[in-house]
């Protein structure tokens, strides 16, 4: 079982991926904002970040950067 993060501001494109992905058996959390999922992504290991560019706060990009 994969444990995976999604940061994505839009509500029902979260609820789409985490539906899908909880379906397939993976472990999901998700976040709304660049600095919560620069938060969770350093508090534990994640096999995969789903990144927003467009995120309020720290955008994609940076949080895959930091």
């Amino acid at each position: 079982m994969s444990q995976i993060l999604i940061a994505e501001d839009e509500p029902t494109i979260t609820i789409a991926l985490q539906d899908d992905l909880e379906d397939e058996g993976h472990q999901v959390d998700a976040v709304s904002d660049g600095v919560t999922a620069l938060e969770k992504a350093r508090a534990r290991v994640w096999d995969l970040l789903l990144l927003d560019v467009m995120l309020p706060g720290k955008d994609g990009f940076t949080v895959l950067r930091e």
